[in-house]
């Protein structure tokens, strides 16, 4: 039997795993990753390059009970904030329940900090509050461990001000809260 080899850009090879049309093989978990071996799925893949190089953070500006188009207003408003800071961005689907709801669907933004600046925090715990958020995730770069960073009164009341989320883990099907990029999934367990 021959191999063949087919050569294409990856935003191509992405889009088609997209759409379903490669096959995918089980996902081993972060701290066994070895992305060559992985689909091409550039999102994912450049999203777990600066989740364990970078500060990052998970956040969206969508609350529940809002109307769509003031939730698409407010995530454009925060992802031009995030810009002008100086962050880097990667659009993420995220599945994640507010204090109160179930679990929904939001537009959120994984977050890193490429310029290593030292407000990095600060700045994203001040903009979780303005948008009223329950809290946002927050990765230092030198730890496994991301917590959740509670920001409203209704999540520190019934968590506290600061959660552990747990270490990264890609593909798991058993998270409560995770996000989507691409055709992958990470959630931190």
């Amino acid at each position: 039997m021959k191999n063949i080899e087919i050569l294409l850009p990856a935003f191509e090879i992405e889009d088609l795993v997209e759409e379903q049309a490669v096959a995918k093989a089980p996902t081993p978990q972060a701290e066994e990753i070895d992305l060559s071996i992985l689909p091409v799925n550039a999102s994912l893949n450049r999203a777990v390059y600066w989740i364990n190089k970078t500060d990052c953070a998970n956040i969206t500006a969508w609350r529940s009970g809002n109307k769509r188009a003031v939730n698409d207003a407010n995530n454009r408003e925060l992802q031009e904030t995030l810009r002008a800071m100086g962050y880097g961005i990667i659009k993420l689907q995220g599945f994640y329940a507010e204090v109160g709801h179930d679990v929904s669907k939001e537009n959120s933004f994984l977050v890193f900090d490429q310029n290593n600046d030292p407000n990095f925090y600060e700045n994203l715990y001040k903009l979780s509050e303005k948008f009223n958020q329950d809290c946002f995730l927050y990765k230092a770069a030198e730890e496994d461990v991301a917590y959740l960073i509670g920001t409203n009164e209704d999540f520190i009341r019934d968590n506290g001000e600061r959660i552990e989320a747990g270490r990264l883990r890609i593909g798991s099907l058993s998270a409560k809260a995770y996000s989507e990029i691409g055709s992958g999934r990470i959630s931190f367990e």
